[in-house]
């Protein structure tokens, strides 16, 4: 992240109190939506979603479906290997957008 150079060093949460959840903290990919249960599949970073603004969110390749499922205008992006791409693609084709919200 790009954050001047005076900002504050985050310090850690004093024992007992909740972190917020993150991508690093629970272990999940940045693709995997916050409500979303599944668990990752393989690497957090084997492809990257982009969408039609040109924002680009790394993922597994399970959340990277679901996200492209929901997501209108988006596309994988153009240097995932083409096995991860196929993959991605055919999994989206099978999924609604959310589908955690109707236990899919």
């Amino acid at each position: 992240m790009n954050q001047p150079l005076d900002a504050p060093t985050p310090r850690p949460a004093p024992a007992g109190e909740a972190l917020p959840p993150t991508a690093a903290r629970t272990g999940r990919c940045p693709a995997a939506a916050a409500k979303d249960p599944t668990p990752c599949e393989g690497p957090h970073d084997a492809a990257t979603i982009v969408d039609r603004h040109g924002r680009e969110v790394a993922g597994c390749v399970q959340h990277c479906a679901r996200l492209l499922a929901g997501l209108e205008g988006a596309r994988v992006h153009p240097f995932v290997p083409a096995r991860q791409a196929l993959d991605i693609y055919s999994r989206a084709r099978e999924l609604p957008p959310c589908a955690w919200e109707i236990g899919r």
